[in-house]
């Protein structure tokens, strides 16, 4: 893909703290005078977000077959892609995505036990090219999570996902940790448990360091 935008994704637990570093550093580049986009996955579109209402929120923990949660989660990013991201991109401006591919790789790669290889052409099939430039993983413990949805939620019911049991957040944290791991030219793993204010200084540390 030919661009001249930059893509930033933001990864981590739940409640690690993604959406408030996205709104920050949407405000320093759009100070920077740069066009600022932000969005989330799934999500993003009509189409999008009607499947992100059901892949949240349609019955229990067991109410939706990983296989399908996995191809519900690939027509939201495709829809995505097509038609929000790429675009902007091409016309020169900075996404930045609340999950996006990476978050598949772990939730239903690693803590559903589904086929790598399978997930792999799936990504190539939907995304294409289009992978983040640089994606900041937010690393908080279970427990740091688990009390931050509580507090968001205010009392309502936590979706499908957050009311999985510990162990599958625990595989989706050292998920991610592997990830970057693996590709250190891409990830930037945070102290997701710091004060936003420091969190949000450390962003811009990697992301200055990243554009030189």
């Amino acid at each position: 893909m030919n661009r001249t935008g930059l893509f930033i994704t933001f990864e981590g637990p739940e409640g690690a703290g993604k959406s408030t570093q996205i709104s920050l550093l949407a405000d320093v580049f759009r100070q920077r005078g740069r066009a600022v986009l932000t969005t989330r996955e799934p999500g993003g579109t009509p189409l999008g977000e009607e499947l992100r209402r059901l892949v949240k929120h349609f019955g229990g923990p067991g109410s939706v077959a990983p296989e399908a949660e996995l191809l519900m989660f690939g027509a939201s990013r495709a829809q995505l892609v097509r038609h929000v991201i790429r675009p902007h991109l091409e016309q020169g401006g900075v996404v930045l995505c609340d999950r996006f591919a990476d978050s598949t790789t772990v939730y239903q790669g690693l803590a559903r036990g589904l086929d790598p290889a399978f997930i792999e052409r799936l990504h190539d099939f939907t995304l294409g090219d289009c992978w983040p430039d640089l994606t900041f993983v937010l690393d908080v413990s279970v427990e740091t999570g688990f009390s931050r949805a509580r507090a968001r939620s205010q009392g309502a019911p936590v979706d499908r996902i957050e009311a999985e049991a510990r162990p599958f957040h625990e595989t989706v944290r050292q998920g991610f940790l592997a990830l970057a791991e693996r590709h250190p030219e891409r990830f930037r793993v945070l102290d997701g448990e710091a004060p936003p204010a420091a969190v949000h200084r450390h962003v811009l540390e990697c992301l200055d360091h990243a554009l030189g």
